[in-house]
């Protein structure tokens, strides 16, 4: 049974929330890059392990062959055991919340649905309908490759792109905006894909 089956208020609300998030689909090319032992790097790379608990505000948009969905968002990060991510709309009350504990994942929403399991990968993929790695999501968020991933450094000294297999499934990650006002910079707008779905991250807000 998928989000709009349980919550078919909030399902509507979210697809009326964030349509125009403007992040293109296909993954940039010709992208100029510097050498992973690049001094600059490696010293931003440092500061950004050094962020164990963090939040980020802003957009997601996720598109597969059988969900589509834009929403406002929520992290909250802690550990790999404790985190929370919150999907609402700006134009109503309707919320999703998801929420990582010890023994597992809970998702409820502000109608008092909810459902706890250990699996939480096979719980978002029953509710929500996307197969998304959270567990990895706590890195790739902050512009933090796996160091034996295949990932490239831009010019600009900040992770460009990788991509990284999880549960057999090959992700890419292309770092397309950075808000280099914050020191570390972190990223701004992310587009995730692999080869059967699109994730678009727009962080408006971050908080560590």
């Amino acid at each position: 049974m998928k989000l709009q089956q349980l919550f078919p208020i909030l399902f509507s609300a979210l697809i009326i929330t964030g349509c125009a998030l403007d992040i293109d689909d296909n993954r940039p090319t010709e992208v100029k890059t510097i050498a992973k032992s690049d001094r600059t790097w490696q010293q931003h790379l440092a500061k950004i392990k050094n962020i164990q608990h963090y939040s980020a505000t802003g957009q997601l948009g996720y598109i597969s062959s059988t969900e589509r969905f834009s929403s406002r968002f929520e992290w909250q990060y802690q550990n790999a055991q404790n985190y929370t991510l919150k999907l609402y709309s700006t134009l109503s009350s309707s919320s999703l919340v998801l929420q990582m504990h010890n023994a597992g994942m809970t998702i409820s929403d502000n109608k008092g649905n909810q459902r706890s399991e250990r699996d939480a990968k096979g719980l978002i993929r029953e509710i929500v309908g996307m197969d998304v790695p959270l567990e990895q999501l706590a890195t790739w968020l902050k512009g933090q490759p796996d160091e034996r991933a295949d990932y490239q450094v831009g010019e600009n000294h900040y992770l460009a792109n990788f991509s990284y297999p999880v549960d057999g499934v090959i992700w890419t990650a292309d770092y397309l905006v950075y808000h280099q006002e914050k020191a570390p910079a972190l990223p701004k707008d992310i587009l995730l894909k692999n080869a059967e779905q699109t994730l678009k991250i727009r962080v408006d807000n971050w908080v560590f």
